[in-house]
């Protein structure tokens, strides 16, 4: 189970489950996936829809923006 340090503890079930789990892998999913396949499916979970970030721009006067694969452009 991964979760994040917002996520809720305890159901009506039972006091030791999650409320809304991030991801659930049983122990045989968690065993044959690699490091990389892992961390794409955390990342890709906690962005939701949201595009990938691809790059950081930093200004010489100390501003940043933050390009988008889909092609915008954030603060």
């Amino acid at each position: 189970m991964i979760i994040t340090e917002k996520t809720h503890k305890g159901t009506g079930r039972s006091s030791q489950e999650y409320v809304a789990p991030l991801m659930v892998l049983s122990g045989e999913e968690y065993a044959a996936m690699s490091f990389a396949d892992l961390q794409k499916r955390i990342c890709d979970a906690l962005r939701g829809g949201r595009p990938r970030l691809i790059a950081e721009i930093l200004t010489a006067d100390g501003e940043r923006q933050l390009l988008f694969e889909d092609g915008s452009v954030g603060d």
